[in-house]
């Protein structure tokens, strides 16, 4: 399946870059780095900031 996104070309000729010096074409490695992302307990991956929504409760005194 062809994806349809838009990246900056330094992006994409770093990802071509990397995915050669593992002998794969870029779109093999991109499958390869979704089935072994590392995801937290909420689904994100490790390094990608949560939600702000995100607040500690708190109790009445």
């Amino acid at each position: 399946m062809r994806l349809g996104y838009a990246i900056e070309k330094a992006d994409k000729l770093e990802l071509e870059r990397i995915a050669a010096k593992g002998g794969v074409s870029a779109a093999v490695f991109v499958e390869l780095m979704i089935r072994n992302l590392p995801l937290t307990a909420e689904g994100l991956p490790e390094w990608m900031p949560t939600s702000s929504n995100e607040e500690l409760p708190i109790s009445p005194d």
